[in-house]
């Protein structure tokens, strides 16, 4: 493995036994106690005959400040104080500093500048992931955001990953070198959580099998993408994890993505017949009002629309010139129907 892939992922839950019996019985993962540096339990998840994941309890610190039960995602990295530095230089912020960690090993905790959590490890002292992507093995990582845009430039500079535009709005794929390695998905408002986070995939050999493992051990199922075969479960301690059907080709799918739910566009509907009565009667305020709602999610999302799609990171001259136009239409036209122009 080299400086920016995936290389690990652990748990750091409330209750490491009830935690355990439940992975078991959902992943098929037996455990091997280890130690962290402070003297700790620190469980090794084990499956096929290889290390896969790890589990500890959450420190007291943690606790105190109310995090959350949670699955974290690492990173490799060729040196940490420079990772660190940059992640810092390019809006992230530092939650743990470079610490040793199991046995040769170091690692830092960072958030990026939305506040998505990952840990970066120099030298890392475990196995790294397969290659092959197997039932138990952690196969994918992905990262769900309000604004990929806003987080790009960073991961670009701590890891010289390159990012393209997926297949549906809202989805890049993130690549190493000539690997695509992982996938940013702008989650929509609608199913938006409070949280943007990176989130863990492990492998199972049936999905169903697994799901209804989960329901019966105390977990849930939060919602699935049946294209990728695919569920979000939440285990007993509320630590949310992805679990993906081994068959369907988790590293190179490329179509990672999360399931927008049809729901009800009584917005859009309003807003047509608004537009229809300003229409009939000139209205023109509310013509500008229109306008300058249109502006708002095109700023949000970094795409607005002409014909075609025009998105901030493929063509920034052109999103900024279409985003200015229909604010200065919006201006104009609220301007006009404040103060009409008399004969």
């Amino acid at each position: 493995m080299a400086h920016g892939d995936f290389v690990w992922c652990d748990l750091s839950t409330f209750r490491s036994e009830v935690t355990k019996n439940f992975y078991t019985a959902v992943v098929g993962w037996d455990y091997v106690r280890d130690r962290q540096p402070n003297g700790d339990p620190y469980f090794i998840a084990a499956s096929r005959n290889r290390q896969q994941a790890g589990l500890f309890d959450m420190p007291a610190k943690f606790r105190e400040i109310g995090l959350p039960s949670f699955w974290m995602s690492y990173i490799e990295v060729s040196n940490i104080e420079d990772t660190v530095a940059r992640a810092e230089e390019f809006g992230g912020k530092i939650e743990l500093k470079p610490t040793p960690y199991l046995k040769t090993s170091r690692i830092a905790l960072i958030r990026d500048p939305l506040g998505a959590g990952f840990t970066v490890i120099e030298k890392p002292a475990l196995p790294v992931r397969d290659d092959v992507a197997g039932a138990g093995s952690m196969v994918w990582n992905s990262l769900y955001v309000s604004n990929a845009a806003a987080v790009i430039p960073f991961y670009e500079a701590l890891f010289g990953w390159t990012f393209s535009i997926g297949d549906q709005p809202g989805h890049f794929i993130l690549e190493l070198g000539e690997r695509h390695i992982s996938d940013v998905v702008e989650v929509p408002e609608d199913i938006r959580g409070a949280s943007e986070f990176w989130g863990v995939f492990i492998g199972v050999n049936d999905l169903n099998v697994a799901k209804d493992a989960a329901k019966h051990t105390g977990g849930k199922v939060l919602y699935e993408t049946p294209e990728d075969r695919s569920v979000l479960i939440q285990d007993p301690d509320g630590a949310a994890l992805f679990l993906r059907e081994t068959g369907a080709d988790a590293r190179h799918s490329g179509k990672q993505k999360v399931r927008e739910t049809a729901g009800s566009k009584w917005k859009t509907l309003l807003a047509l017949a608004i537009l229809w009565i300003a229409v009939v009667f000139e209205v023109y305020l509310v013509w500008g009002i229109l306008f300058l709602l249109w502006v708002i999610p095109a700023l949000k999302s970094g795409e607005t629309y002409l014909v075609e799609p025009i998105r901030k990171l493929e063509h920034p001259l052109l999103y900024w010139a279409l985003v200015s136009t229909w604010i200065i239409l919006s201006v104009v036209t609220i301007a006009y129907g404040l103060w009409p122009a008399t004969p």
